[in-house]
C-alpha cells in the first residue's frame, strides 16, 4: 500500500500521483474467507496518517489459483479411479482402521492447480492450502505434501505407486483439525521454491500429493477438501515496449524495416510512459544492431513507473546503413521481453546526410518536455488546442507537414514561403505524453528528415455535466451531476471555520493559499468569479483572492489592491510587464475588516462589447474597457499565487462560497448570489463551485459544478435497463425530459462543445427522433438525433436561430442505416478551431461537415424530444442512458475510451436448449435472437457453464449464427469454453468469422508439429483482407495444462489501438526469457520469449457469420473441432483484463450482460 504525502510546491509543477509514487509505504494484510473472497487490511497508520494525502494505493502481487483437477487413490480398490472424490466435497487420507471405514483401506489424495500465470515471474512467497475437514482425533498427526507427476481420470493406487510418480518432498507440518473440540480449519504448506521452479520452467500446472507421515497409524487418518489453492504472492515482470511508445527525435515514430526513417541527424530516442505493473520503479535497457557493429549502452538509472526514458544515439553508427534499435524494461529484480519480441519489430532507420535538415518546433502553451527532470510538469490538457511553431532554416522550404502521436502526413499541410515560421493548431488527443512529428518540403517535393517534438498533457477539463438517468421506477426527474472538482490546502488554510454561509476556510496571510493546476473557464472568453470574502486586518500588500495563472501573468486576479481597493484585472499578454486592464474600487476607504464582503469579477467579450466589471456587495463599482483577451491555462489559485515556487500576495482573512463562470454575468445573477442564491434557470449555472464547507481536517477542498435536473414531462418509463445500471425510456408521442424550466442551456453553442449519448430505437419513426438537444428562441442550437429521412444518426447545429435558420449536419455515410433493438453510443462534436461538426457512432469517425459560425442557443436543454420556437417535437421512441455533455472538443482516441468503457453483448449462445427439428437450432441468451443453427451431426452433450454444450465430431460438425453480430473491423471480443475429446493432430478450430475467401479471425488450437506428444497451443490468426494468402497476424498462448481439460479462451481485439490479444484461462500470457547477466542475450540460446498480443493488427469486416468448430481457409471450410464447446459469448467492443477474468471465473446462472469487471 502507498499514500502520497503533501505537495506544497507551485501549482502545475507536479503530475497526479500514482501508485508506489510515494515515500510511505506498508504492507497490506490479506486474507481468504471462508467465502473466496479476498479481504485486504489496509496499514491504519498509513490509510490516516497526519501526513497522508488521498488517493491511497493498494497494490498487492497476489493470486490463489484453485485446484482444477483432483483425485484420491484407493490401496483397497487399488486399480480403480476416484476422480474428483467421486462426486463428495470432501476425501479421506492416511490408513483407516476405524469402525466407520468399512473396509479398512489406506488413502492418498492428489491436486493439480493451475500455476501458469506466475510463468516467468519472481515468487515472493507461496502456500498450499487445503482445509482438513476432519481429524480421528485432535492429538496431531504428520501430513506430508509431494509434488508429484500429472494425474487424469484414470489415476488410481497402482498408477500412483510406480517409482518416480512422488517427484519430492516439499514439506510436512504435524496437526489435527475437524474432531469434537479442534474445529475445522485450513492446513498451509509453504511451496515457494517449487512454484518458483515450476515459473521458472513455464509450467502450466503443478500436481501436488498428500499423505499421511505414518501409513500404519489410525490417529493419522483424515479428511480435506477439495477445494485445495494455491497462495502466491509475486513480481510481475514489466510488460513488453509497444511500438507506439518509442520514438525519435528525428525519425519519428517506430518504423518496420519495410519503411526505415531517413535521418540527417542522430537525436535521442525515446521509450514513453514506461510502467511496471506493481508500479515498482523501472528502468530501459537500449539497444541498436546494424550490418558489422551493434550499440549496448549500460542501463538507465531507475525512475518511477510511468516515467520517459530518452538516450543520444551514439556517433559510432554508420551513414547509409539500415540500423534497428529496440528497448526492455527492468523493474529490479526481471526483465520484460524486448520490443521487437513476438509478433512486433525493431524500430529501422538509415543514418543518411543528404536527406534535408529537420524544420524546428515549439510551443508556449505545451513547453517540450525533458524526461531527465523529476518535476517534468504537465499542461492543460486534452481538449485545450496548443499553438506549434514549425520554422526551417532552410530557404527553399514551400510547405509543412506535421501530425499529432503519429507522423506527418499530407491532411496535416502548411504552405509557407522561404522557410518562414508558421503555426499550426494541434489538439493533443490523449492524456499523458504526445507528441507532434513535423517535416518539411521544398517546391519538388524533397522531404526533410522528421523532428518528433514530445509534451505532457493532463487530463483536461472534465464533463459539464451528465444525466445518468439512473432514478428507478417512477422517478420525476433526472439528477444531474459533475465530476469533483478538487482544491489543495497549502501553508496555514484552515478549512472548516465560521463562513458567510455555513462554514469556510481561514488563510493566515503568511503561508496558506489553494491551488489546482486546472483552469476552469477560458479567461479569452466572457466569465466571471464570485466569493465571500472577510479580512482579518487590512493588508499592507497585495491580498489575492482568486486567480487564474499563465506562464508568467494572471488571466484573471480578483484581490485587494494597497491603491485600488477591492481590484478585478487581466493582464494585457501573458507578461509580467504587459500591463493590465483593472476594474476597481478607485481607493481603500470603503474596506473593512473583520466584515463579510461579497465581490464578483466579470468579463464581456461579445462583438459588441469588451469590458471587465467589479461588483462589490451588489454593487457595480467600475467598468473598464478590455479588448486584448488571452488564456491562462495554468491551474487556480485562492488566497495568493505562486508562480516561482514561493508563495505571495497571501490573503490574511477567510473566503467563503468560491464559484467560477464560464459566462459574464448581469446584475439579476450577481444579486441572486448576493443573498446566497443560485444563478441558473434561468440562464447557465457556475461551471466550478467550492462552497468551502468543508471538514476542519480536510486538505483538499471538494468542488463541484452547477448542474440542473432533468424533469419528466409526459410518459417516460425510468428504472429500466441501461447500457450500465439504469436508464429512461420514451414513448415517441409525448415523453421527454426538460433541463432549466425558464431556462437552463449547459454550454455555449456559439463555443466548442460535446455531447454523447447511449440510445436504442424501439421502431423507426416517420419523423426525426431526438436523443438530446438545445434550444434557442427559434430553432435549436444542436441534435443529437435519428433521421428518419436519411435513415441514419444525425448531430446538427442551425444555421441561425431564426425561421430562415437550416441544419448543418454530421451524419454516417452513405450505405449505412440506423438499426433499432441495439444500443448505439453517440458523439457530436463542435469544434471552433477546426470549423467542423463531427458524429462519432460507436466509437468511431461517422461523417464531418464544416460549421464556421454558429448562434448561442440560450434556452433549455432537452432529452427525448427537442423545441422548435417554444413547441416540442421530434420525440423519441425508445430508451436513452449516459448523456453527458463537455464544454470543449473532444479527441477521436477521448471518443473511443469513452466506447471502450462500455462494451455491447451482441450474442450468447450456452447451448443449454437445442430444437429437435431439422435442422437443429440453439437460441441466442442475448436480446438480439441471433439464434445459432447446427451443422452436420453436431448435438448436446456435457458442459462447462450450466449443464449442456455443443458435442461436435471434428469430421463436419459445427454451428453457426443465423446473422454475424460482430463489425470486425472494429473493436470486439469472443469468448468460449472449449474441451479436446482428443488432442487434435492439426488445427481445430473453436470460434471463426467468415468471408467470402477466408476467415476475418480463426481461433483455433495448434497442435506441437515438433513433438506429437507436445501439448501445442491455442492460437489466434487475424486477417487483413478477405482474400487467399491476406497478410495475417498471429498469436498464440500455452497457459493450460491440456487442450482435453476445459479451457476458457477470450479473443479481445481493439481496433482503436491495433491490438489482438489471446486470454486462455484468463492469463494473457507474456513471459521473457531468463538473462540473469543483464547482457541482452537469453541464458537459453533455445528460450523464445512468449507473447500473447501483438500490436499494429488490422483485422477486415467480415462479410459471412460466425462460425463455431470450422474456419474458412482458402475458399473452403475445415478445420472442424473434436470436443466440446461451450458459452460462446460475442461483445462489441474490447473486454478488460477483469472482464474476461470474470468471465472465466463464472459459474451456473450467470446472467448475460456485460461483464462489470473492474471499472476503476
Amino acid at each position: 500500500m502507498s499514500a502520497t504525502g503533501d505537495d506544497d510546491g507551485a501549482s502545475g509543477g507536479r503530475e497526479e500521483p500514482g501508485a508506489a509514487e510515494s515515500g510511505q509505504l506498508a504492507p497490506v494484510g490479506v486474507e481468504v474467507t471462508p467465502d473466496d473472497e479476498l479481504v485486504l487490511t489496509p496499514d491504519t497508520d498509513v490509510l490516516k496518517g497526519e501526513n497522508t494525502a488521498y488517493p491511497v494505493f493498494i497494490d498487492p502481487q497476489w493470486y490463489s489459483p484453485r485446484a482444477s483437477a483432483w483425485t484420491m487413490a484407493s490401496k483397497y480398490w487399488a486399480s480403480s479411479p476416484q476422480w474428483k472424490f467421486n462426486g463428495e466435497s470432501d476425501a479421506g487420507m492416511g490408513y483407516c482402521n476405524w469402525a466407520y471405514c468399512q473396509p479398512h483401506d489406506t488413502k492418498r489424495l492428489f491436486y493439480r492447480i493451475p500455476v501458469s500465470r506466475f510463468a516467468g515471474k519472481s515468487i515472493l512467497s507461496a502456500e498450499f492450502v487445503v482445509r482438513n475437514t476432519w481429524s480421528a482425533s485432535c492429538s496431531a498427526r504428520s501430513v506430508e505434501l509431494w509434488e508429484t507427476k500429472g494425474i487424469s481420470s484414470s489415476t488410481t493406487w497402482n498408477s500412483q505407486n510406480a517409482s518416480g510418480f512422488w517427484v519430492k518432498k516439499l514439506a510436512s507440518d504435524s496437526f489435527a483439525y475437524g474432531f469434537s473440540g479442534c474445529s475445522a480449519k485450513d492446513a498451509e504448506f509453504s511451496v515457494k521454491s517449487a512454484v518458483q521452479a515450476a515459473a521458472n520452467a513455464h509450467d502450466s500446472a503443478m500436481t501436488f500429493g498428500l499423505r499421511a507421515g505414518s501409513e500404519s497409524d489410525g490417529y493419522g487418518w483424515k479428511r480435506f477438501s477439495d477445494e485445495a489453492f494455491l497462495r502466491v504472492k509475486y513480481n510481475r515482470p514489466p510488460s513488453r515496449l509497444k511500438s507506439s511508445q518509442l520514438t525519435m527525435e528525428y525519425g519519428g515514430t517506430c518504423k518496420p524495416a519495410s519503411k526505415p526513417a531517413r535521418v540527417r541527424t542522430l537525436g535521442k530516442i525515446t521509450a514513453n510512459n514506461v510502467t511496471d505493473p506493481d508500479g515498482d520503479s523501472v528502468s530501459v535497457q537500449f539497444q541498436a544492431h546494424w550490418d558489422g557493429g551493434t550499440w549496448s549502452p549500460a542501463r538507465t538509472s531507475a525512475k518511477k513507473s510511468g516515467s520517459d526514458f530518452t538516450i543520444s544515439l551514439p556517433s559510432s553508427i554508420p551513414t547509409n546503413k539500415t540500423v534497428n534499435w529496440y528497448a526492455r524494461v527492468y523493474d529490479g529484480g526481471q526483465y520484460s521481453p524486448w520490443s521487437y519480441a513476438g509478433d512486433a519489430q525493431a524500430c529501422y532507420f538509415i543514418y543518411d546526410t543528404a536527406v534535408p535538415k529537420a524544420p524546428t518546433v515549439s510551443s508556449n502553451e505545451y513547453p517540450a518536455s525533458d524526461p531527465e527532470d523529476p518535476q517534468d510538469p504537465w499542461y492543460d490538457g486534452v481538449g485545450q488546442y496548443g499553438s506549434f511553431t514549425i520554422d526551417s532554416a532552410s530557404t527553399d522550404v514551400t510547405t509543412y507537414w506535421y501530425g499529432i502521436n503519429t507522423d506527418p502526413s499530407s491532411k496535416n499541410k502548411i504552405t509557407t514561403s522561404g522557410g518562414a515560421a508558421e503555426i499550426a493548431k494541434v489538439l493533443p488527443s490523449k492524456p499523458g505524453v504526445n507528441f507532434v512529428t513535423a517535416q518539411a518540403f521544398d517546391s519538388v517535393g524533397n522531404g526533410s528528415e522528421i523532428r518528433t517534438y514530445q509534451f505532457r498533457v493532463k487530463a483536461g477539463q472534465p464533463a459539464r455535466a451528465t444525466w445518468q438517468l439512473d432514478e428507478g421506477a417512477g422517478a420525476s426527474e433526472a439528477k444531474g451531476s459533475t465530476p469533483e472538482r478538487a482544491l489543495a490546502l497549502h501553508g496555514g488554510a484552515t478549512p472548516g471555520v465560521a463562513g458567510a454561509d455555513g462554514t469556510a476556510v481561514h488563510f493566515n496571510g503568511t503561508d496558506a493559499y489553494a491551488s489546482t493546476d486546472l483552469s476552469p473557464v477560458d479567461t479569452s472568453r466572457g466569465f466571471a468569479v464570485s466569493a465571500w470574502v472577510k479580512l482579518d486586518t487590512i493588508p499592507t500588500a497585495t491580498a489575492d483572492v482568486a486567480l487564474i495563472p499563465g506562464n508568467n501573468a494572471p488571466g484573471m486576479e480578483l484581490y485587494y489592491s494597497t491603491t485600488y481597493g477591492w481590484s478585478f484585472n487581466q493582464y494585457r499578454s501573458d507578461s509580467a510587464s504587459a500591463g493590465l486592464a483593472r476594474a476597481a474600487q478607485g481607493d481603500t476607504s470603503q474596506v473593512q475588516a473583520g466584515t463579510w464582503t461579497h465581490l464578483v469579477g466579470s468579463y464581456t467579450n461579445s462583438a459588441s462589447t469588451q469590458q471587465l466589471q467589479l461588483f462589490v456587495d451588489g454593487v457595480l463599482v467600475q467598468t473598464v474597457p478590455y479588448d486584448t483577451p488571452w488564456t491562462a491555462r495554468r491551474g487556480l489559485l485562492v488566497g495568493g499565487k505562486n508562480f516561482t515556487g514561493t508563495p505571495s500576495a497571501l490573503f490574511p482573512g477567510t473566503i467563503d462560497d468560491l464559484q467560477i463562470f464560464d459566462k459574464p454575468l448581469a446584475q439579476d445573477e450577481v444579486d441572486k448570489l448576493k443573498v446566497k442564491q443560485s444563478v441558473g434557470d434561468p440562464g447557465r449555472p457556475a461551471i466550478a463551485i467550492f462552497d468551502m464547507d468543508d471538514a476542519a481536517d480536510e486538505t483538499v477542498l471538494s468542488g463541484h459544478g452547477g448542474v440542473l435536473p432533468a424533469k419528466y414531462n409526459g410518459t417516460v418509463t425510468t428504472g429500466v435497463a441501461g447500457i450500465a445500471g439504469k436508464a429512461a425510456k420514451f414513448n415517441g408521442t409525448n415523453g421527454y425530459a426538460k433541463i432549466g424550466q425558464t431556462s437552463g442551456p449547459h454550454v455555449n453553442t456559439e463555443r466548442s462543445f460535446t455531447v454523447s449519448a447511449w440510445a436504442k430505437l424501439d421502431t423507426k419513426p416517420t419523423s426525426a427522433a431526438v436523443i438530446t438537444a438545445q434550444a434557442g428562441q427559434v430553432a435549436p442550437g444542436f441534435e443529437l438525433y435519428y433521421s428518419a429521412a436519411y435513415d441514419r444518426w444525425v448531430f446538427n447545429q442551425y444555421s441561425s436561430d431564426s425561421t430562415n435558420g437550416t441544419p448543418v449536419r454530421a451524419m454516417q455515410p452513405n450505405g449505412t442505416t440506423a438499426r433499432t433493438g441495439e444500443w448505439v453510443h453517440l458523439v457530436g462534436v463542435h469544434d471552433v478551431v477546426a470549423n467542423t461538426l463531427t458524429l462519432y457512432v460507436n466509437g468511431a469517425k461517422a461523417g464531418s461537415t464544416t460549421l464556421s459560425g454558429a448562434f448561442y442557443a440560450n434556452q433549455s436543454m432537452y432529452i427525448g424530444a427537442s423545441n422548435y420556437s417554444g413547441a416540442m417535437g421530434s420525440y423519441f421512441p425508445g430508451t436513452i442512458d449516459d448523456v453527458r455533455i463537455m464544454d470543449r472538443p473532444v479527441s477521436a482516441e477521448e471518443v473511443a475510451q469513452m466506447f471502450r468503457q462500455r462494451p455491447l453483448v451482441k450474442a450468447r449462445w450456452n447451448f443449454e436448449t437445442v430444437t429437435t427439428g431439422t435442422p437443429a437450432t440453439s437460441p441466442d441468451s442475448s436480446d438480439n435472437a441471433n439464434t445459432m443453427t447446427l451443422g452436420g451431426q453436431a448435438q448436446q452433450g456435457s458442459g462447462q457453464i450450466d449443464l449442456n454444450g455443443l458435442q461436435l465430431d471434428g469430421v463436419a460438425d459445427y454451428a453457426t449464427a443465423n446473422s454475424q453480430p460482430l463489425d470486425t473491423s472494429t473493436s470486439f471480443t469472443v469468448t468460449a469454453w472449449a474441451q479436446a475429446a482428443a488432442l487434435p493432430t492439426q488445427n481445430t478450430t473453436v470460434v471463426s468469422a467468415d468471408g467470402t475467401h477466408t476467415s476475418a479471425f480463426d481461433l483455433h488450437f495448434t497442435p506441437d508439429v515438433a513433438n506429437t506428444d507436445g501439448m501445442g497451443s491455442y492460437s489466434v490468426d487475424i486477417r487483413s483482407s478477405d482474400a487467399v494468402g491476406a497478410a495475417t497476424d498471429s498469436v498464440a498462448s500455452t497457459t493450460f495444462y491440456s487442450a482435453t481439460d476445459w479451457n476458457h479462451l477470450a479473443l479481445v481485439y481493439d481496433g482503436f489501438a491495433k491490438e489482438a490479444s489471446l486470454y486462455v484461462n484468463g492469463t494473457l500470457q507474456e513471459v521473457a526469457c531468463a538473462d540473469a547477466d543483464g547482457n541482452g542475450d537469453a541464458d537459453d540460446a533455445s528460450c523464445q520469449d512468449l507473447i500473447a498480443w501483438a500490436d499494429n493488427v488490422l483485422a477486415f469486416k467480415a462479410g459471412g457469420t460466425l462460425q463455431v468448430g470450422r474456419a474458412k481457409v482458402g475458399d473452403a471450410f475445415g478445420q472442424y473441432f473434436p470436443g466440446v464447446i461451450d458459452d460462446v459469448w460475442a461483445f462489441q467492443g474490447a473486454l478488460n483484463e477483469s472482464q474476461v477474468q470474470q468471465l472465466t471465473g463464472a459459474g451456473p446462472d450467470f446472467p448475460t450482460d456485460v461483464p462489470s469487471g473492474n471499472q476503476s
